[in-house]
């Protein structure tokens, strides 16, 4: 069955137009809100619009993440140590609740590479969060290493069957298990923007997916 393409640049001039709409829908209702409550400081009454302002700034914040996805980025690239950057990949490790095992093999020296520390920041907890969640319970590695001028950062992922990762990183692709969806994307446009090169494959001598992040010596 044919599919209509629709051209990405219409699909985020849609999206930008339509949650700015939302936004301004939901503001709307925090201040009815806030109303609520000079209106009925006490009671169940002030408890209910209590919790429906939590709400509504939930959703709001939601909002916010969603419509981030469909900004383009804008990098500020500086020379950075390359353990540096395996430094923020450890703490962004740290940060989750629960955090997958992880053994880290850390093979650099005093290398360094141009990058957007706090993209590569966002890639980092992209990564992790997309492996907690399609390789639940699972070890991973992460190795850093210099090589011909070139920095990689990769993450290994145990799988129980051979994966076809061709289409991964599209938008809107689906969430099931094993597949990473809008998640990957996200960090696709992050490094393509700062000038990361990003390559997955899998390994069958080893049942791994391979993700790795190159970034080249400066």
């Amino acid at each position: 069955m044919d599919e209509t393409v629709i051209p990405w640049s219409r699909v985020t001039a849609f999206m930008r137009r339509h949650t700015h709409d939302v936004r301004n829908g939901l503001n709307s209702l925090d201040l009815e809100t806030e109303l609520l409550l000079e209106l009925a400081p006490e009671g169940e009454a002030a408890d209910s619009a209590g919790r429906i302002r939590k709400q509504l700034r939930g959703l709001a914040q939601h909002l916010r993440g969603l419509a981030a996805l469909f900004q383009d980025p804008l990098p500020t690239v500086v020379k950075t140590p390359a353990r540096v950057l395996l430094k923020i990949w450890r703490e962004k490790h740290a940060a989750l609740t629960p955090a997958p095992e992880v053994q880290w093999v850390d093979e650099l020296q005093e290398e360094e590479v141009n990058a957007d520390v706090e993209m590569m920041a966002t890639v980092f907890r992209e990564l992790l969060t997309n492996a907690a969640v399609y390789s639940p319970g699972v070890p991973l590695t992460i190795i850093a290493r210099a090589q011909s001028g070139e920095v990689t950062f990769e993450l290994r992922e145990p799988k129980p069957t051979v994966i076809d990762v061709s289409t991964w990183g599209q938008p809107f692709s689906t969430t099931r298990r094993d597949h990473y969806g809008l998640g990957l994307w996200t960090a696709r446009r992050l490094m393509a923007a700062s000038g990361v090169s990003f390559v997955q494959s899998y390994c069958t001598a080893d049942n791994c997916l391979l993700s790795r992040l190159v970034l080249a010596v400066v």
